[in-house]
């Protein structure tokens, strides 16, 4: 999902537990499509129809299709050497439950009234899943409310037992059988288990006579993770081995933190690549402002490769205000900035999280600015020479230092 934990981690289970949940969430867009839970599918307008011959917008299968122009590239550079996708099934869980998703909306298109999501060997597990109803959330976002219930060796035959009852019905249209590894059967259990919580208790329909023991939810379209919320969930939340209340920093680089020496020792291993190359670099203070000039007081939005909105918004409009220095979330920290070639040839400079958005600008210090231009034109920058990456600290409310020379020996996916 893009959310990086480093191998020897620490995290005690519950706090790997609300950083899922929180991405699982986020990956869904739940706080803005949902956004007053408890819900009641019965007081949701019904999901339009969809008729293929008709051209309407109306497809469930497309509407479960997320992506963002970063998979996009990805999957056109693997298709023009000859494979179907960038990431093959199987092999990422998230991508295929995104998969699942996508076919569970074309089967809803298709009029089918239930599946079956098995394990790749039909071996071992399995959640039988009923669609109830779909119904529309604003004008492109569709929610489909089910029954299901997982099997196992150990219960096989009462799911095979609701397998023929569904057969059994009058006009049986069909029942598909998806292929999912384990791991994603449990991410989609998890993720069901999450959206019950938000139906309201008084959301009771009927059951069938072998559904009694079944879970009532819903499912939204799940997409890659926004930049935003990459930048949130990789968030420095206390020792970076085990998350506990921070004591100490690395001495060398204070990029990270520690919450003591056993943790920091443990670390170092996958640390020392980031610390000694920032060892011995030279360090430029810059003076940044808001906006570039002539831009005072108009509105912004920022578009990246990460995006995936398609309801027609744009969110994070904002102000453009020249006068309030942006938030400093970092304190006196080290920290990753990415300076890229922005309006009038000017600097635009962030951090991960999105916490500020500054630029520097050619004339508030003409010689430095050529420092960063040569930087980035030489062997240390891209090869478009239009953005590079590099460790900053936040000097003052106005000010950034940063390391003009060292690249950061880290995975950089933002």
């Amino acid at each position: 999902m893009g959310v990086d934990l480093p191998p020897a981690t620490k995290l005690p289970d519950d706090a790997l537990e609300k950083r899922l949940k929180q991405a699982l969430n986020a990956s869904q867009c739940f706080s803005s499509v949902i956004p007053d839970p408890p819900l009641k599918p019965t007081t949701i307008p019904a999901w339009p129809p969809f008729n293929p011959k008709g051209g309407n917008d109306y497809s469930l299968q497309a509407a479960f299709t997320k992506g963002n122009f970063d998979e996009a590239f990805a999957n056109e550079t693997a298709r023009i050497f000859g494979r179907q996708n960038a990431v093959d099934l199987y092999v990422n869980p998230m991508i295929d439950l995104r998969q699942t998703l996508m076919t569970i909306g074309k089967l809803c298109d298709e009029g089918f009234k239930c599946c079956v999501v098995q394990d790749t060997d039909s071996r071992s597990c399995a959640i039988n899943i009923r669609f109830l109803s779909v119904h529309q959330l604003g004008s492109k976002t569709p929610i489909i409310v089910l029954l299901y219930q997982p099997f196992t060796r150990n219960n096989v035959a009462q799911g095979l037992q609701w397998v023929q009852a569904q057969r059994k019905k009058p006009g049986f249209k069909g029942l598909m059988n998806i292929k999912a590894t384990e791991l994603e059967q449990k991410i989609l259990l998890r993720l069901l288990t999450m959206n019950a919580k938000h139906l309201s208790p008084g959301f009771k329909p009927s059951r069938e006579a072998m559904e009694q023991s079944f879970k009532l939810s819903f499912v939204l379209p799940v997409g890659p993770l926004a930049f935003e919320d990459l930048g949130k969930l990789n968030a420095d939340t206390g020792c970076v081995v085990c998350g506990d209340k921070t004591t100490s920093r690395c001495t060398q680089c204070l990029s990270v933190a520690y919450c003591g020496r056993e943790c920091q020792l443990a670390h170092w291993p996958e640390h020392k690549q980031t610390c000694r190359s920032l060892k011995g670099g030279t360090w430029r203070t810059i003076r940044f402002a808001n906006c570039v000039p002539g831009c005072e007081g108009m509105y912004a939005y920022t578009f990246n490769r990460f995006n995936f909105r398609d309801d027609g918004k744009l969110g994070n409009v904002r102000k453009i205000d020249a006068e309030t220095p942006p938030p400093n979330i970092h304190d006196t920290k080290t920290f990753l900035v990415k300076l890229q070639v922005g309006p009038q040839g000017h600097y635009m400079i962030y951090d991960r999280q999105r916490s500020f958005e500054v630029y520097f600008i050619n004339s508030s210090d003409p010689g430095t600015f050529s420092e960063f231009r040569n930087e980035m034109l030489g062997p240390r920058g891209t090869p478009r020479a239009v953005k590079m990456y590099r460790w900053a600290k936040r000097v003052s409310e106005w000010e950034l230092s940063v390391c003009i020379d060292r690249l950061p020996q880290t995975d950089i996916r933002w």
